[in-house]
């Protein structure tokens, strides 16, 4: 076997082997010099396969750096008329090299490549599809001539086999084309996880937040399909869920619209007023069932307010005099107080249930007793545990989007189904004012979002990307207040989440869950893997599963991305994979990699396809 390039050839390690042990067994003088003529022939041979490899890991890089340089400068031809000229054209193709750039550094392993050998060209008409072709050449440096002789010769290079030297550096190239079809109608929404993981570091370790990283893809993204900020011409729509264990849907929906129920729920009313709600809703049930549904504002199972109160038999705070007795729940110099409603502060060193058993015992169920060593700290009130950012609607403006990212603050626990639901019918024609009626549906300038799906808009893509750090994880068990009671999914005082309609992974159905999923795991409300008393997610997991199937049989196209360290378990990424269509999961172990991410993704979503 034997490695050839650029007209000269060398022999393997194995067959340099096989000529050595050939040579006459002599003592002596004549054995240095058979070790001296093997050992340099042995170490050439591996100077040459080291190439090898080198030239494989390169080209491997090149071609990954130039596929998502394609797509990307397929995208990017919005910013330029779609039919770029003069200077156009020239700021096209920098742009172009700028992405290719992003992925693969200049210098890496010794490559170089001046801007005369790298070329983007398109060519076609936006109204029948254009291509773009983009290749790359240049030059990796050889370590093997540096060790071997250049000529048969010798290095006088006057021999008399008049040898040519082999040549310093090898050539590596690579080159890719993609389709841009007609341009589609595009209706893009991101739900995205806003949970209080999200201001730890991406790596898990130190530097910037997920969070930060979060809003610099997301913003990224916005620029490729919105460019120049929004434009008529434009036919991309983009909008945002933030979730963590509620969303927001204030400006987005109407307060008073028919598809929210003005009856509260009965928890307890006392001191709560639907003047005050801040706009987080809670799902809508049948017979006390919940099912995965997007619905609509004209259904008769109506969306009702999300607010957090005291228990009806009202709730005791105790003050113990100092952290010891705390501990000890020891009353000694202690005093206490009763609440019957919101609005009321609970000190900042305490716990509920810590020292009383409810019937789910200590540290569980709904808070009723509040154990501190001060008086100060949060504030709660009937919209705790309501997240502070709403969502956005659709939309071509550009600003709009940005803003409303860098409005993202982390803060809850993570419920994944509820910006699932919520991001579906942010795409369910349903939900438009052309259907719901004005004042009833999606507060927009244009009452025809979402668009129709009948067929009457030509090219209508229907995209959903959803984010998350890891598992579905809803709160502590006895927290106040606690979400395992209050959040979205489940309602306001119910830890239940039946749902007979829907089968778990071993074939029975939902009827009997629970926001703990304590009756699958032997009565214990706490899963102890979770560091912080969360319940087990297992029928979350279920109902999200159930949701993301119904939504991918809409016709609905599902992104999935779970993204940081946190994320890295087996059983967090197999839940996103699964929720995702197929081939479209992802998994960011850090910053850099998510926007890459979400750079692929807005190529993907500009109807482009690398054809070669």
């Amino acid at each position: 076997m034997e490695f050839k390039r650029k007209g000269f050839r060398l022999m393997t390690i194995s067959s340099t082997l096989r000529a050595c042990s050939r040579l006459p067994q002599s003592a002596g003088g004549s054995v240095a010099m058979m070790f001296a003529m093997c050992a340099s022939t042995m170490i050439g041979s591996m100077c040459v396969a080291l190439d090898a490899i080198d030239y494989v890991m390169t080209q491997g890089r090149m071609q990954m750096a130039l596929d998502a340089a394609t797509l990307s400068a397929g995208v990017d031809l919005q910013r330029y008329g779609n039919t770029p000229t003069g200077t156009s054209l020239s700021n096209w193709q920098k742009d172009a090299r700028a992405y290719y750039d992003a992925n693969s550094p200049s210098g890496m392993m010794g490559f170089t490549m001046p801007d005369g050998q790298f070329s983007a060209t398109v060519s076609g008409a936006p109204a029948t599809g254009q291509t773009i072709a983009l290749s790359a050449s240049g030059s990796l440096p050889l370590l093997a001539p540096k060790i071997l002789s250049k000529t048969s010769g010798g290095d006088s290079g006057t021999g008399s086999g008049g040898g040519t030297a082999p040549p310093d550096t090898s050539t590596v190239s690579a080159n890719n084309t993609a389709l841009r079809l007609p341009q589609s109608t595009l209706e893009l929404v991101m739900v995205l996880d806003n949970t209080g993981s999200m201001r730890d570091p991406a790596n898990g370790k130190s530097g910037a937040t997920k969070m930060s990283g979060l809003q610099a893809a997301a913003n990224s993204l916005i620029g490729d399909l919105l460019p120049g900020g929004s434009t008529s011409t434009s036919k991309n729509f983009i909008g945002l869920v933030p979730f963590a264990s509620t969303v927001n849907t204030t400006g987005a929906l109407p307060s008073g619209g028919s598809w929210l129920s003005a009856t509260l729920p009965s928890y307890n009313t006392s001191g709560v007023t639907t003047g005050a709600w801040s706009g987080c809703p809670i799902e809508p049930r049948t017979s006390g069932n919940l099912s995965p549904e997007a619905y609509s504002p004209l259904d008769t199972r109506k969306f009702q307010r999300y607010y957090y109160n005291v228990p009806t038999s009202k709730l005791k705070v105790v003050t113990y005099s100092s952290s010891t007795r705390y501990s000890a729940c020891n009353t000694s110099g202690s005093s206490s107080s009763t609440v019957s409603n919101v609005p009321f502060t609970i000190g900042s060193s305490g716990s509920a249930n810590k020292c009383n058993s409810p019937s789910g015992g200590t540290g569980t169920g709904i808070g009723t007793q509040f154990d501190e060593t001060n008086t100060t700290g949060q504030n709660l009130t009937q919209n705790s545990g309501c997240l502070a950012t709403s969502m956005t609607f659709l939309t071509q403006n550009a600003t709009t989007l940005t803003t409303a990212v860098s409005k993202m603050t982390p803060s809850g626990s993570t419920i994944i189904p509820v910006g699932l639901l919520w991001g579906w019918r942010m795409l369910e024609p349903s939900w438009s004012q052309n259907v719901a009626g004005t004042k009833n549906g999606w507060i927009s300038s244009d009452p025809s979002l979402p668009k129709p799906t009948d067929g009457s808009v030509q090219n209508l893509q229907r995209v959903m990307i959803v984010l998350t750090d890891g598992l579905n994880q809803i709160g502590a068990a006895g927290s106040i207040p606690n979400t395992l009671y209050f959040n979205g999914l489940s309602g306001v005082g119910t830890n239940s989440l039946s749902a007979p309609t829907v089968i778990r992974a071993d074939g029975t159905t939902m009827s009997n869950a629970l926001t703990d999923s304590s009756e699958l795991h032997g009565g214990s409300p706490i899963d102890a893997s979770s560091g912080n008393n969360a319940g087990y997610p297992d029928d979350a997991n279920s109902y999200q599963q159930a949701i993301c199937t119904a939504i991918k049989a809409r016709g609905i196209t599902i992104y999935s991305i779970t993204f940081g360290a946190s994320a890295s378990s087996s059983s967090a990424q197999v839940t996103m994979q699964n929720c995702a269509s197929p081939g479209n999961y992802y998994h960011a172990p850090d910053n850099t990699t998510l926007d890459n991410i979400f750079q692929q993704i807005a190529g993907n979503l500009g109807v482009l396809r690398l054809t070669k």
